[in-house]
């Protein structure tokens, strides 16, 4: 792998019209999965970009935490947002339909993990606004999967696209990758079915 986040969404554009209409009252597992994670992946980070400046990667055991844990957002964020129709599964990350290949550990330099954050804020403001991009396509995939039982293709490969950005964002500042996103897509991309 070339060091870069790729995320797949091989997934039909039928959604379940109950599950649509409830997925606010469904997702509160997940968040509550999520929220216990969130308090452990700060000090994970911060170990991990100490650990990357003295040995110049992550230990093993932190990247496949902190990639667990960046699968699993991405997946709770997919479902939630109507880019995938499978629930998510916090044990199981790795066999859901909505995949997200995280680069093998690699060797990172030493200067850009010392000026990591610096240098995310770019994306991090375009993370920004891709959320609510992000936010105004799972509406309009609400009300249209409710209408039709199905999203669209443009709402959906929207939607996967901002939602890549902001994985891949998320990869770097958590330094799982060195490659700084970009807006074009590094590897397959979403084909809607």
């Amino acid at each position: 792998m070339n060091g870069r986040l790729v995320v797949h969404g091989h997934e039909s554009l039928r959604r379940r019209r109950l599950t649509t209409f409830l997925r606010v009252v469904l997702v509160v597992p997940q968040h509550v999965v999520l929220a216990v994670w969130f308090l452990l992946v700060p000090p994970a980070a911060a170990i991990a970009w100490l650990a990357t400046l003295i040995d110049g990667r992550v230990p093993p055991w932190l990247h496949r935490f902190l990639s667990a844990f960046l699968r699993y957002q991405g997946q709770v964020t997919a479902w939630f947002d109507l880019l995938s129709d499978r629930y998510p599964d916090p044990l199981h990350t790795r066999d859901h339909p909505f995949a997200i290949d995280v680069p093998e550990r690699q060797g990172q330099p030493r200067l850009v993990t010392l000026f990591r954050l610096p240098l995310a804020l770019p994306a991090s403001v375009l993370w920004s606004v891709f959320g609510v991009v992000l936010t105004i396509v799972a509406v309009a995939s609400w009300f249209v999967a409710l209408t039709l039982g199905r999203t669209t293709a443009g709402l959906q490969e929207l939607g996967m696209f901002c939602l890549r950005y902001q994985l891949e964002t998320e990869a770097y500042v958590l330094l799982l990758t060195g490659s700084y996103p970009r807006l074009a897509p590094a590897g397959p991309t979403t084909e809607p079915a």
